[in-house]
């Protein structure tokens, strides 16, 4: 299955002093976007980060919503992101559904 995935950064109030922030950047960032870059390569995620911005939109392929809580919690920074997650319905199982949808509509009003 394929989920949208949005993830946002959370400001936590005053800026940090230049030592948290490498502290952040060094424990939680940087380790966050080189798993996801590893998940590209694997082919389980695509997208990226929105230019000039701390947020990220990605495609994120996976067996259940469960996979997906998992695969986002063992990211380093996940509990500093609010995360926005959407399963999307494949695009031929839409049109099968609208194709009987469509069937049913027709038998329903013969004349």
């Amino acid at each position: 299955m394929e989920f949208l995935v949005t993830g946002e950064w959370v400001e936590h109030g005053a800026l940090l002093p230049p030592d948290q922030v490498v502290q952040v950047l060094e424990t939680a960032v940087l380790p966050s976007l080189q798993l996801l870059a590893q998940w590209e390569g694997e082919g389980r995620v695509r997208g990226g980060i929105l230019a000039g911005q701390r947020a990220g939109i990605y495609l994120l392929e996976a067996a259940s919503a469960e996979e997906v809580g998992r695969l986002l919690a063992s990211l380093p920074f996940w509990g500093m992101v609010r995360w926005s997650v959407t399963p999307l319905e494949p695009t031929r199982a839409t049109i099968q559904r609208e194709q009987q949808v469509l069937a049913q509509i027709r038998a329903m009003h013969k004349p």
